[in-house]
C-alpha cells in the first residue's frame, strides 16, 4: 500500500486537492483516505444503535445499509488504521494531516517541513511521483496483492509467514536488530528464487528496515501455490536462506 501524505495550513485547499487525487488514483486501484481530526473529534449521532453499542464499550461498532458500511473502532492511533486499510486491500492510502509523522509528503501552501516530495503540485505530478512515496505492508495486504495480481484459478494454497525479532535464544538476549537498504537486494533475490519453484504461482516477500526491537515484526512472506507441498518447500528454503545470509550475520 502506497502512503501519500498531504499537509498544509488550514484553508489552503487540501480537501479539494485530495478529492481530485482520490478520483485520479481510483482509476489505478483502491483508495483509502484518513483525516487527522486532532482535538476536533468526530461526533457520533446520539441515540443511534451503533452509538449505543460503542458507548457500551464494544471494541468495534458497525452498521451496514444498502450502499455502504460504517465502522467505529476504539483504536485512535494511525498505525492500526493503516493496518486496517492495508488488510482490506487498499492500494493507495491518502493521509490528510498527521504532520508529526515523517512520511514523504505533498505540501499545499507555504507550510515549511521535511520529507517534501512535492509542493503545490498538479494531480498529474503526484501520479508521476508515486514511486517516491512510502510503501506500507502487512501479511494480509501481501495476500490481497497476490490474489489481485496473480489470480487463484489454479491455486490450491496460500501460505503466510510473519517473522518477529526473538528476544531470547537460550540464555542469549537480543535487544534489537538493525537493517538498512542493503537488505533489499537479498530479499529480491529470494523472491525471484521462490517464484522459480515449479508450482509456485506467485510470492511476495518484505523485510522491514531500521532498528527493530524484540517482539517487533521483521519479515512478511506470502506464497500462492498450486499445492501446499510446493508452498511449504519454497517458504522453508526462503526463510533458511534469509536467516543464513542475513540474520545470523547480524548477530
Amino acid at each position: 500500500m502506497k502512503i501519500i501524505q498531504i499537509v498544509g495550513r488550514s484553508n489552503t485547499g487540501k480537501t479539494t486537492f485530495i478529492r481530485s487525487l482520490i478520483g485520479a488514483l481510483s482509476a489505478r486501484g483502491t483508495v483509502g483516505a484518513v483525516k487527522h481530526l486532532g482535538h476536533h473529534g468526530f461526533l457520533l449521532e446520539p441515540g443511534k444503535d451503533t452509538t449505543l453499542y460503542y458507548e457500551s464499550h464494544a471494541a468495534i461498532s458497525g452498521g451496514v445499509d444498502e450502499e455502504k458500511s460504517v465502522i467505529v473502532r476504539r483504536e485512535n492511533d494511525l498505525d492500526s488504521t493503516l493496518a486496517t486499510l492495508c488488510n482490506a486491500g487498499v492500494e493507495y492510502a491518502i493521509l490528510e494531516g498527521f504532520k508529526s509523522r515523517p512520511f514523504p509528503r505533498v505540501v499545499i501552501g507555504d507550510l515549511p517541513g521535511e520529507n517534501v516530495v512535492l509542493r503545490n503540485p498538479t494531480i498529474d505530478e503526484v501520479i508521476a511521483a508515486l514511486p517516491e512515496f512510502e510503501d506500507y505492508y502487512t501479511v494480509e495486504g501481501l495476500v490481497r496483492e497476490l490474489r489481485r495480481e496473480c489470480g487463484v484459478s489454479h491455486a490450491g494454497a496460500v501460505l503466510t509467514f510473519n517473522g518477529i525479532v526473538r528476544e531470547w535464544t537460550g540464555t542469549e538476549r537480543t535487544e534489537y536488530l538493525e537493517f538498512d537498504e542493503t537488505v533489499d537486494a537479498l530479499t529480491e533475490s529470494i523472491h525471484r528464487e521462490m517464484e522459480a519453484v515449479p508450482g509456485i504461482i506467485g510470492a511476495r516477500f518484505y523485510h522491514r528496515k531500521g532498528r527493530l526491537y524484540a517482539g517487533e515484526d521483521i519479515t512478511y512472506l506470502a506464497i500462492l501455490a498450486e499445492h501446499r507441498e510446493e508452498a511449504f518447500a519454497a517458504a522453508s528454503s526462503a526463510i533458511d536462506r534469509l536467516k543464513r545470509e542475513l540474520h545470523d550475520a547480524e548477530k
